[in-house]
C-alpha cells in the first residue's frame, strides 16, 4: 500500500498544471460554498436572535388554556409546585423573564387608542432585551414605580409626553374591572413597528395590581444558558411540569410563520448552491477526463507489462483522493479567516435599505455564522463529489482493452 501511495503522489506532480487546475476547482468550490452558507445562516441567526429577544424568548411556560384563549382568566399561577418543577433545571437556565400581558384602552385628553400593556420586571427585562437603551425621553422604570413607559409610536398617536398622565381601562382577572391612572415616566423606541405603535410597559407588581391578578403571569419566559439547548430544555420542562395546568412552548412553535418563511428562503438559496455544485462537478470531471485521455496509452502499456488492473485503479483513485482532500482543506482554510472576520465585524448596511430593515425590527447588518458544521458539511459535500468523480478512471481502467489499443 505504501508503494501505491508513493506512486499516486508522484504521478500528481508529473503534470503540475493539470493537478493545480483540479485542486483549484475543489478549492474555490469549497470556499464559495462555505461563505455562501455562512452568510445565509448568519442572517437567519441574527433574525432569530432579534425576534427571540424582543418577543417570545427561547421558550415560555404558559397556562394550558392560554393559547386557546389568551386572556387574563387563563393566566398561570406561579405556584410552589411550578417552582419545584423548574428547580432541577436551574443550572441550564440563564434567567427567567416574568410577564403579564393584555390589551387595554389607553387614553389621554387628546386621544384614545388600544394598547398592549405589559407588566415587566425592570431588571430582568434589561437583561433580556436591553429595554433601557431604547428609552429616548425620560427615564427607565424601577420595580417600585407606579408609572409607565409608552412606545414612541403610541405616544405620538396619543399626543402624550413625559410627565403626562395616561388612563388605562381594561378587563382584569375573572371579569373584574381594570382601571387606573399612571404618569408617563419615559418614551421608548421599539424596533418592531407593531409594538412601537401599541406598547405600554409598567412594573410587574403594578400590572398585577391593575389586572387584579396577584401572583399570576400570562407567561414565564425561560432563557437557556446555552441557546442550542433550547429544544432539549423544552422537552425536559414539558415532562417535569404538571401537564394538566401548564404547557411549555419553544420559540420554534411560537414563531412558526417566521420559520416557514426561512425554510422557503433556504430552499431557494439551496437551488443556487446546487447549481454551483453541478458546475464544479463538471469542471472536476472535465479535468479527470482530460487526464484519462492523456494517460490512456500509459495505462495500456502498464497493464500489458503485467501491472494488475486493481493496483492501477487504486493508484488513480488515490490521486483523486489526494487532489480532493487537498482542495477541500485549502478551501476551508481560506474561508475560515473571511468567515471569522465578518462574524465579528458584520457588514453594515446604509441608506434606504438600512432604514427598511430597521422598520422590520432587525439590525441593519449582514453577519456571517461561525458554526463549525458549515465548514465540515460543505467541505465534505465537495470532497465526496470529487471522490465519486474519481471512480471514473477506475471504471475506465477495468474496461480498457489493451489489445485493441496496441493494434491502433
Amino acid at each position: 500500500m505504501k508503494i501505491l501511495v508513493t506512486l499516486a503522489w508522484r504521478n500528481l506532480w508529473r503534470s503540475k498544471r493539470r493537478t493545480m487546475i483540479t485542486i483549484a476547482s475543489v478549492f474555490f468550490a469549497v470556499a464559495l460554498a462555505i461563505n455562501a452558507q455562512s452568510f445565509q445562516q448568519g442572517s437567519y441567526e441574527l433574525m432569530i436572535d432579534n425576534m427571540v429577544r424582543f418577543s417570545t424568548g427561547y421558550l415560555q411556560i404558559q397556562d394550558v388554556l392560554y393559547e386557546e384563549e389568551p386572556s387574563m382568566d387563563n393566566s398561570l399561577l406561579v405556584s410552589d409546585s411550578l417552582l419545584i418543577s423548574v428547580r432541577p433545571f436551574l443550572k441550564r437556565i440563564a434567567y427567567t423573564v416574568p410577564r403579564i400581558q393584555s390589551f387595554a384602552l389607553a387614553s389621554t385628553e387628546a386621544a384614545t387608542r388600544g394598547a398592549m400593556v405589559t407588566g415587566i420586571d425592570p431588571e430582568t427585562e434589561n437583561r433580556f432585551n436591553s429595554l433601557p437603551e431604547q428609552v429616548v425621553e425620560g427615564r427607565y422604570l424601577a420595580a417600585s414605580d407606579h408609572a409607565v413607559l409608552v412606545a414612541e409610536g403610541l405616544a405620538g398617536l396619543l399626543k402624550t409626553r413625559v410627565g403626562d398622565t395616561l388612563v388605562l381601562i381594561g378587563q382584569g382577572y375573572q371579569g373584574s374591572m381594570a382601571a387606573g391612572k399612571y404618569p408617563v415616566k419615559g418614551i421608548v423606541r421599539l424596533r418592531i413597528p407593531e409594538l412601537n405603535n401599541n406598547a405600554v410597559y409598567m412594573p410587574l407588581s403594578a400590572a398585577q395590581d391593575f389586572y387584579g391578578a396577584e401572583n399570576r403571569l400570562t407567561s414565564l419566559i425561560v432563557m437557556p444558558a446555552d441557546p442550542g439547548d433550547a429544544d432539549r430544555l423544552t422537552e425536559d420542562l414539558s415532562a417535569a411540569v404538571d401537564s394538566n395546568w401548564y404547557v411549555v412552548r419553544s420559540w420554534k412553535y411560537l414563531l412558526q410563520d417566521l420559520l416557514s418563511l426561512m425554510e422557503f428562503d433556504t430552499a431557494s438559496n439551496m437551488v443556487i448552491i446546487y447549481i454551483l455544485y453541478i458546475v464544479i462537478a463538471f469542471g472536476i470531471f472535465g479535468t479527470i477526463l482530460s487526464m484519462m485521455i492523456e494517460r490512456n496509452a500509459e495505462f495500456a502499456m502498464l497493464i500489458s507489462l503485467g501491472m494488475k488492473r486493481r493496483r492501477l485503479a487504486m493508484v488513480c483513485l488515490l490521486e483523486s483522493l489526494f487532489i480532493s482532500f487537498t482542495g477541500a482543506i485549502a478551501g476551508a482554510v481560506l474561508a475560515l479567516p473571511v468567515v471569522a472576520w465578518y462574524h465579528h465585524h458584520p457588514i453594515p448596511l446604509k441608506g434606504d435599505l438600512a432604514e427598511m430593515i430597521l422598520q422590520y425590527g432587525f439590525e441593519p447588518v449582514l453577519p456571517f455564522s461561525a458554526d463549525p458544521k458549515i465548514f465540515l458539511t460543505q467541505a465534505l459535500i465537495v470532497f465526496v463529489m470529487a471522490v465519486i468523480i474519481g471512480f471514473y478512471p477506475v471504471y475506465k481502467i477495468f474496461r480498457m482493452k489493451t489489445v485493441e489499443r496496441s493494434n491502433r
